[in-house]
């Protein structure tokens, strides 16, 4: 077969690498006449096998590692236009030297690409302050399945000049079009950063102390992370502790923890580590290993959900009475408890199919059971795939599919991406 552009073969996989959202559309309309599976490319984090080709297609993978631009810096509209591949973490770095912030931070943000945040609606570490990326997206320039190039970006506040669009894409996981450019929402530098490292009792005393510190300093509170016992264990060598790591962003000096320890529920809560103004934090060093050491240990069963924060007490409590009953199961928890985003991971020994499918179905009932989602921040990618039409209304399911077919009548993006096609 001859493309119209370079490409890489092997097998039925074929990978393109376009220098501009033009060879994209190439690519695309390209990909559509032939009913090739196109699947773009970012970090390659894969969680839930988004990148992923399929083995009975003809698989196009479209590589961004050279779109990878940041085109402007705006600071007086307070906007960075980026191309798909550009690093979250250049987009960071970058936007400081300006004085400014993009607030969206990811633990592997030298690896992840704006491209992907977008597609995948990244939440991450800060969510609890500044929310998902959906957020602080003020544009987008997206490629639809017949290289028809739809530029949606602006930099505009107030634009209701018809309904934005754009927004069908973040969270679609790549099965609407390709993005190929955002325009991404900077905020201003605050001058102090405060991070801690504590340790507490239980999850209800870190339920009280986040209630606590949200009245007290909610324009100040970024993040609000937690780790249960088991992995508290494998980090820090502390049995049956709770630890979190809490930081504000300020342009004041104070001690945030100060008040709280001076209430009487909190006696046992011991701040292990203060960090300010630090670069590269030893404290965001242990959460980044905290996920690491999910595979070393082979806690490799990952459920990724979100729960509204007054039922993450019954869920856990139910959690606690199944493994009473299923021994072969080990939890391995932690999470955003600010944003409710709670990882609940397992070592199932032995690890069969039959006890999985135990696990999963228990899992996400009760997740259903809590109104939580079963899909809080990693998407479905093809490995969830069957999860939209058991768990998702069936009015819901068959739009979905109604308004894939209608953008994409060749279902070429995606194939078997977040439900099976």
């Amino acid at each position: 077969m001859k493309y119209p552009f370079k490409v890489i073969q092997k097998d039925n996989e074929l990978k393109a690498i376009p220098q501009n959202t033009k060879e994209v559309s190439t690519i695309m309309k390209f990909c559509n006449k032939k009913k090739i599976n196109i699947i773009p490319l970012g970090g390659e984090t894969n969680r839930v096998e988004g990148t992923k080709g399929q083995s009975k297609s003809l698989n196009m993978f479209i590589d961004f590692k050279e779109m990878n631009k940041i085109e402007e810096i705006d600071r007086e509209n307070m906007i960075v236009t980026a191309q798909a591949g550009t690093k979250l973490k250049k987009i960071q770095n970058e936007s400081s030297k300006k004085g400014l912030i993009f607030p969206v931070n990811i633990a592997p943000s030298e690896k992840c690409t704006i491209g992907g945040n977008v597609s995948t609606n990244v939440g991450g570490l800060q969510t609890l302050k500044y929310g998902n990326i959906e957020d602080h997206i003020n544009g987008l320039e997206v490629v639809l399945s017949d290289g028809t190039i739809l530029d949606f970006q602006s930099k505009l506040k107030k634009d209701n000049f018809g309904p934005k669009l754009w927004k069908i894409f973040c969270g679609s996981e790549g099965i609407f079009g390709t993005i190929t450019k955002a325009n991404l929402k900077l905020l201003p530098k605050k001058k102090y950063k405060t991070t801690y490292l504590v340790k507490i009792d239980n999850l209800a005393k870190s339920n009280k102390l986040l209630k606590n510190l949200r009245n007290d300093h909610y324009d100040d509170l970024i993040s609000f992370e937690i780790i249960f016992p088991i992995p508290s264990y494998y980090l820090f060598n502390k049995k049956s502790n709770y630890h979190l790591i809490i930081e504000f962003s300020s342009n004041h000096k104070i001690n945030f923890l100060n008040n709280i320890k001076k209430q009487k529920i909190f006696d046992n809560l011991e701040i292990l580590k203060i960090e300010r103004n630090i670069s590269k934090s030893w404290i965001w060093s242990k959460r980044e290993e905290l996920v690491y050491n999910q595979s070393k240990y082979n806690f490799l069963q990952k459920f990724d959900i979100s729960l509204p924060i007054n039922k993450w007490g019954y869920f856990t409590k139910e959690v606690n009475k199944f493994i009473q009953n299923n021994e072969i199961f080990t939890p391995y928890f932690f999470g955003h408890l600010g944003d409710g985003n709670l990882h609940c991971n397992f070592k199932v020994e032995p690890n069969t199919k039959k006890n999985i499918n135990l696990l999963s179905k228990f899992i996400y009932d009760l997740t259903i059971t809590c109104d939580g989602s079963i899909a809080a921040e990693h998407g479905l990618g093809v490995l969830k795939n069957k999860l939209l039409i058991k768990y998702k209304s069936k009015n819901y399911y068959e739009f979905l599919k109604k308004f894939k077919k209608h953008l994409d009548p060749n279902l070429v993006l995606g194939k078997n991406k977040l439900f099976k096609t």
